[in-house]
């Protein structure tokens, strides 16, 4: 700040030398006018008057000698003049780079006290955190000494007893859990139209090795069956003998919409589809095989424990998301619990 206010203080120093210059060339501009109305006058009084007697004749070498004169000092004058002009151009050029100098540290001073101002709240917002940290550690002492001094309450842990598990051989009910939602699986009726459609599907296997047909719908799904046409050797008179027959490849159930059944909840109250078609079995004589998908593998822990308290077998086959229903010879019966 005390270098600022120096080079502010000169300032008007050298404006004042520029005044003074200033007026020591109007002075000289004055001296020129008169000498020249003198050289004027001179060569007026130099003329003869007519009416007054004639002076003594002028000497023309003096006249040419004081001309002369005159001229050298107005040339000496218009010099002086030009180097007067040139020293205030200098001048003034020295002053504007002195106001750049200024101007230059007063930026870079203004530059350091932000960047000072900066690391102060820098500063500031460290100590805050600082206490901020402080006081949430001491929060978490008093934390960890009350649930060290408190009793821990008891855990309730719900389970369901799981007897051995056996294969279905009785009556068994099917379910589809989808979305959390329950749906019948009229599997029983279908397989029963599947014997009474199969054996009209048998021409067609004369020109081909296998066919596929579609029964339904029923209760909302579809049947999809594929009959093949195999061959292979049996004994026959001591020897062995090429036969041909027909079998089941495989079958698969098609809903007609994604959206078929009921709610987990609706489904286990009372008046429910789910819960009417219950009460019509027998709970000692029937299992109930549930098809799960992974989007409701925690629903399905919630049916389990429903159809347990009403005293049913349940069977669980969980399937890949997007993969059909459907059985085949070769597949697997359901096991219950």
């Amino acid at each position: 700040m005390r270098t600022k206010n120096k080079q502010f203080d000169n300032a008007p120093g050298q404006d004042a030398f520029l005044d003074v210059v200033a007026n020591l060339v109007g002075i000289l501009i004055i001296l020129i006018m008169v000498i020249g109305a003198q050289a004027t006058d001179a060569m007026v009084d130099a003329e003869p008057d007519q009416d007054e007697p004639q002076a003594a004749p002028v000497d023309p070498e003096a006249a040419r000698n004081a001309a002369s004169a005159v001229e050298s000092d107005i040339h000496a004058i218009d010099a002086k003049l030009k180097r007067q002009q040139l020293e205030i151009a200098y001048r003034r050029s020295e002053r504007d780079k002195m106001l750049q100098v200024v101007m230059g540290v007063e930026q870079q001073f203004e530059q350091q006290r932000a960047a000072l101002d900066e690391r102060q709240q820098q500063d500031l917002q460290a100590t805050r955190e600082l206490l901020a940290a402080q006081a949430d550690l001491e929060d978490l002492k008093a934390r960890r000494a009350a649930l060290e001094n408190a009793r821990p309450a008891p855990k309730v842990i719900e389970h369901l007893p799981t007897p051995l598990a056996k294969t279905v051989f009785g009556t068994e009910l099917h379910f589809r859990l989808l979305h959390g939602r329950v749906a019948y699986i009229p599997w029983n009726e279908l397989v029963a139209l599947l014997k009474e459609d199969a054996p009209k599907s048998l021409g067609k296997l004369r020109d081909t090795t296998q066919v596929t047909e579609t029964l339904g719908p029923i209760g909302g799904f579809r049947m999809q069956y594929t009959l093949r046409r195999v061959q292979h050797l049996a004994p026959a008179g001591g020897g062995m003998t090429v036969q041909q027959r027909v079998e089941l490849d495989r079958f698969t159930l098609v809903p007609t919409r994604d959206d078929l059944g009921e709610p987990l909840p609706q489904a286990m109250s009372e008046g429910s589809e789910f819960s009417d078609l219950l009460k019509r079995l027998d709970p000692d004589r029937t299992t109930v095989t549930v098809w799960v998908y992974p989007d409701s593998f925690d629903q399905f822990r919630t049916l389990k424990a429903e159809l347990f308290r009403r005293g049913f077998s349940t069977a669980g086959r969980p399937l890949p998301e997007g993969h059909p229903i459907g059985g085949s010879p070769d597949g697997s019966r359901s096991v219950s619990q």
